[in-house]
């Protein structure tokens, strides 16, 4: 267990933040001092280490305790209350003291924001050169000169693609809709999914609902481009073929799509796909699918809770190509349960072989509300080996596919301190994940455990509206939950 003891919670997000990055698998505890001298004095002694931040308008205190011992201390300078300025101080401080102790540097250094990208992307707008963008991300964060080169040439795409695509922040928007059914639920998955064995009669209920919330994005954004949609869950393909069929139908007819620059549905699980379902998307004009691999290892496979094989996932890639698909992304996980360096590398070899357009590598995270983080226990000798070295591989094969990275973004309690890379062939970049990432419009999210972000270049923030993540509550609540949409987005759009 980790003790936080800080005498103001103005930082607090921030350094339960560093010190989960060094420890991710440990319980953390945050109290204030008086709380530590009252009731907290027997954790202070028992606890892994104490934390402690002392802030005063001068300079503020840090220290690592070990068995109430203090191993590290620093100060760092300038009033607290000021946090543009004092923020980073803060955080690049506790990375080194933390860093110092655990004898660890991690990759991203101080950095521990979803988006690390949005540095360069600063840069790049205000013209720095790439030499100063990189040594900022290598002096104010401790960031390593891979990291920060990888983030640059991540920023340079985006920008590159946004410009070619004229996306206004006003004008456009993208469309997100949650099929929150799976053939199984994986033994890392945190999202709202539900097994559609178990919930099949229900779709019919919630695809009505569904219906009225699209039907009311349709309207609100009658005078505005609609230029991606994002089908994704859960599954979308779990749904039966006439259920699949319909729901594609309702999806379409309330938009005017003469806009729309790509439709993506997640095909995500192998065992979910069939000639049929293909045909149907096909038919509905969708120009993207994601085929998921996550691995060629069938042991593996049957640990994380897929119910596919490896050679259902070849299967099925090769029936979307006969179905003439020509932009099909495929997922795989660095640092799985019982993977080495080895088997990463078979399962780009396959994935080489197939040659999807685009390849996403995610780094395994231990997610609160995913049964990993239950059975971790369980798990914790035989995760997240090599994965640094995974990643180095899934970008030199990617390289040599001919992809480039795109995207990328991060999460808590990510293996190795990583991140998630987007690698495409130029020209089949995923616009929807650049848009989400780098929040350049409003998406609209519609389904159970959708939400929606609304931008206000104005103000310079965004405002997030979250549906129930609930499928039986999504179906009860529909209507309230519409009345906060509207609420949020003001009566004179929805009105006009």
């Amino acid at each position: 267990m980790i003790l936080l003891v800080q005498s103001s919670e103005l930082y607090n997000n921030d350094l339960r933040a560093m010190l989960m990055a060094f420890y991710p698998e440990e319980k953390l505890v945050a109290l204030l001092p008086a709380e530590v001298a009252t009731v907290g004095r027997e954790l202070h002694n028992e606890c892994t280490l104490c934390f402690t931040a002392l802030f005063d308008e001068k300079r503020t205190l840090l220290k690592i305790e070990e068995r109430a011992v203090v191993k590290f201390s620093a100060y760092v300078t300038g009033p607290y209350e000021d946090r543009k300025v004092f923020r980073n101080r803060l955080k690049l401080a506790s990375y080194q003291i933390l860093s110092e102790f655990t004898g660890r540097e991690l990759p991203w250094g101080s950095l521990t924001g979803v988006r690390p990208t949005k540095i360069a992307m600063t840069g790049l707008r205000e013209g720095a050169s790439d030499e100063d963008i990189v040594t900022e991300y290598e002096r104010r964060y401790a960031a390593t000169t891979e990291k920060a080169n990888l983030a640059l040439s991540v920023a340079k795409k985006e920008t590159e693609i946004f410009k070619n695509e004229d996306i206004d922040t006003c004008r456009d928007y993208a469309l997100y809709i949650d099929i929150p059914f799976c053939p199984s639920r994986c033994l890392y998955c945190s999202f709202a999914a539900y097994p559609i064995a178990s919930y099949k009669y229900k779709v019919p209920d919630y695809l009505y609902a569904l219906s009225k919330e699209l039907q009311f994005i349709s309207y609100v954004n009658r005078e505005r481009r609609l230029v991606s949609i994002y089908v994704g869950g859960g599954t979308p393909t779990s749904l039966g073929e006439l259920s699949f069929d319909n729901f594609l139908t309702e999806a379409k007819r309330y938009f005017d799509l003469s806009y729309l620059k790509e439709f993506t549905v997640e095909a995500g699980r192998p065992d979910s796909i069939t000639p049929e379902k293909l045909q149907i998307m096909k038919n509905h004009g969708v120009t993207r699918i994601s085929i998921n691999a996550q691995t060629i290892n069938n042991n593996t496979l049957k640990i994380i809770g897929r119910a596919h094989t490896a050679e259902q996932f070849i299967g099925a890639f090769d029936m979307a190509r006969k179905a003439g698909f020509n932009n099909i992304n495929t997922d795989i996980i660095a640092g799985l349960p019982m993977e080495k360096l080895q088997d990463m590398e078979r399962t780009l070899g396959y994935i080489k072989r197939l040659r999807p357009e685009s390849l996403t590598v995610h780094s395994l995270a231990v997610k609160r509300a995913a049964n990993l983080k239950e059975e971790y226990d369980t798990f914790r000798e035989y995760i997240n080996h090599d994965a640094k070295e995974m990643h180095a591989l899934a970008a030199d094969y990617a390289k040599h596919m001919g992809m480039k990275p795109y995207y990328m973004y991060r999460q808590k309690n990510i293996a190795g301190n990583l991140e998630n890379v987007g690698y495409a062939k130029p020209g089949t970049e995923c616009l929807y994940n650049m848009l989400i990432m780098e929040e350049k419009t409003d998406i609209f999210g519609a389904g159970a455990g959708a939400s929606t972000k609304l931008i206000n270049p104005k103000k310079g923030n965004v405002e997030r509206i979250a549906n129930s993540k609930n499928v039986d509550d999504y179906i009860r609540r529909i209507e309230e939950m519409l009345d906060k949409k509207r609420e949020t987005i003001g009566n004179e759009r929805v009105n006009q």
